[in-house]
């Protein structure tokens, strides 16, 4: 699980952050139309794509593997990472931009020394929600993976629940296990999530 939800959170933010600087500061011809698109997306649940994603990942060589479920979430943590991460770089001051600008600075240079060091809020609420929802995944991780070592937490806890029997106190110290690494990364989190989800909230 933890290998799993850390490449995860670490393609998303990397794919997210790019893309959302791009429809920040660039303009192009379909801009609105193709972020207009992927907002489309918060509204299919992975359940709805899982039959053609599955064919996908077969197709790539890539079942019963980690990357074989991560690709999956990544896809479609990218949509709400775009967007947030979006509306922050478009709340940065415009000046920082246009002064880097008139000193020479290019755009990748802008957004490597500039605007993500000046973005950690949004990214540690982006990356904390994006490896929530990749340690708890379960349908996608069930369809990708057949060999019970890539097995993450969520379905370890089946090897627990037979037909016949179930070993309760083992799927309880499962589920206990499961939910603890979150509430530890919320805890050390939480004042940049409340900072990234607050920012441009409130202005004046």
């Amino acid at each position: 699980s933890f290998v799993i939800a850390t490449l995860t959170v670490v393609l998303t933010l990397i794919c997210a952050a790019m893309a959302a600087f791009v429809f920040a500061h660039l303009h192009f011809f379909g801009r609105d139309m193709l972020l207009n698109y992927l907002t489309m997306g918060l509204l299919f649940p992975a359940a709805t794509a899982i039959l053609p994603m599955f064919i996908k990942v077969r197709d790539l060589g890539l079942l019963d593997s980690y990357l074989g479920v991560v690709l999956p979430q990544v896809a479609f943590a990218l949509a709400m990472s775009i967007l947030l991460l979006r509306r922050f770089f478009k709340d940065l001051p415009t000046e920082l931009l246009e002064a880097a600008l008139v000193d020479g600075c290019s755009y990748p240079n802008f957004f490597r020394y500039v605007t993500l060091p000046l973005s950690r809020p949004i990214l540690a609420t982006v990356g904390t929600i994006t490896f929530v929802h990749s340690w708890n995944a379960y349908l996608i991780p069930l369809v990708m993976l057949n060999s019970d070592s890539l097995y993450p937490w969520p379905l370890g806890i089946m090897v627990y629940q037979g037909e016949y029997s179930t070993e309760w106190h083992l799927i309880l110290a499962f589920i206990t296990l499961t939910i603890l690494p979150t509430i530890i990364l919320f805890l050390f989190a939480q004042k940049h999530i409340v900072a990234g989800l607050t920012a441009g909230a409130v202005k004046g």
